[in-house]
């Protein structure tokens, strides 16, 4: 007997699977959700970003993507990967993306260096750097990144590494406008300027490592403060410079008034203090530090029972800069810190000019930091303290406070 409802069982069945088909596209989850990311995702999305920028060489397009994960410090943790690549034997063509990626945005590993340096490809680092005349500002040519780069270009490792590899020489960078003194302090008098950008190789130091001789053209002697630029490359076999010029001779003192003034100057520095990873945004997973995203000098200035003064004027050694308390809250300025800085205070309320302590050293530069104070700011342990040098952890993000008192 023909079944005569056959038909219509069929063309139902076909209905039922699209309907299952198109719901089950329809929850699938979507590439853009919202919350946190979990570890995995957050790798996936780390490799997949690094991938995109070996193939483009597009740096404004992956601090884009990397700016969508919200991460505190990206560039930390695509070393961190890379790094974890090394240590579990993933070959370099894995490795070097991470890297690479880490590297423009400012972070680098020595152990990542010595993995993935080549040794016959191009090096990243130019062999040198042309100065500009020593009474002009200082300018130097960087390498431009080819528009469409290949993926590891940078970093793709021979079969066979060569046993007599040249390393790299030390350098200086800097992040701004910078002066070139005659002698290492701020005492000899200016004879050029690095401009914001340039790299100069490094020739020799001053007996407290925290001035650099430069290469300059003529032979010329210029030296610039270590405060006011970023390190490249091993410094470890810098040699004491053999000659460095006489300091110019202090101007004379004016003869003393009839009336002699308290000794001390008007304003001491009674305080300074490394911010804590937590102050700084940045926090702790288990053993390890992620940096914070900071780089601030708060100055406080206190009149002589300790309360806060506006309206004091303070400034910048290096910068220049000049900024007036009251304007961050109560007695309190701020500076913004890019590889260090010095500070003082200018004029007091009544705009009068005062003599006032410096404080030295504020700082963004791991390797110039001391350990006590890398210790008390939870950043290392006196064990670990060498090791997290040694990888310039949070080099660049590095906060600071000054407070200032009014003598009488």
């Amino acid at each position: 007997m023909l079944d005569r409802s056959r038909p219509l069982k069929i063309v139902l069945a076909s209905l039922l699977f699209l309907v299952g088909v198109f719901g089950a596209s329809c929850i699938q989850p979507t590439p853009g959700k919202s919350g946190p990311l979990s570890a995995v995702e957050r790798e996936a999305a780390l490799r997949r970003i690094a991938a995109e920028y070996a193939a483009t060489g597009n740096l404004p397009q992956a601090r884009s993507e990397l700016d969508k994960l919200a991460l505190a410090n990206p560039a930390q943790l695509l070393v961190s990967l890379a790094e974890q690549d090394v240590n579990a034997g993933r070959p370099p063509s894995e490795v070097a993306p991470l890297a690479r990626l880490a590297e423009a945005l400012g972070s680098r590993s020595p152990k990542l260096i010595a993995y993935l340096t080549p040794t016959s490809a191009a090096s990243s680092i130019p062999p040198s750097l042309a100065p500009a005349t020593p009474t002009a500002v200082a300018t130097a040519t960087r390498p431009a990144a080819s528009a469409t780069p290949a993926p590891t270009a940078t970093f793709t490792a021979q079969p066979t590494a060569s046993p007599t590899a040249t390393p790299q020489r030390p350098r200086v960078q800097a992040d701004n406008v910078a002066n070139l003194r005659a002698g290492p302090g701020t005492n000899y008098p200016v004879i050029g300027q690095l401009r914001a950008g340039a790299e100069y190789f490094i020739s020799a130091r001053n007996a407290n490592g925290d001035w650099w001789q430069l290469a300059w053209e003529g032979g010329a002697q210029a030296w610039v403060s270590g405060m006011v630029v970023r390190v490249l490359g091993p410094i470890d076999a810098v040699p004491v410079a053999k000659e460095i010029p006489t300091p110019p001779p202090s101007p004379t003192p004016a003869p003393p008034t009839a009336t002699p003034q308290p000794a001390g100057p008007d304003f001491r520095l009674v305080n300074v203090r490394l911010w804590s990873v937590t102050e700084n945004g940045g926090r702790y997973d288990g053993a390890s530090v992620h940096c914070g995203e900071k780089h601030e000098l708060y100055v406080r200035v206190t009149d002589a029972a300790g309360a806060a003064l506006n309206g004091v004027t303070v400034k910048g050694v290096y910068s220049g800069e000049e900024r007036v308390t009251g304007s961050k809250g109560p007695g309190v300025a701020e500076i913004v810190l890019w590889t260090g800085e010095d500070v003082f205070v200018v004029r007091d309320v009544d705009g009068r000019s005062v003599t006032s302590d410096v404080a030295r050293g504020l700082t963004t530069q791991t390797h110039a930091i001391s350990d006590a104070a890398l210790i008390a700011a939870g950043y290392c342990k006196p064990e670990t303290c060498a090791h997290f040098r040694s990888q310039n952890g949070c080099t660049g993000h590095y906060s600071w406070d000054a407070v200032f008192q009014r003598s009488r």
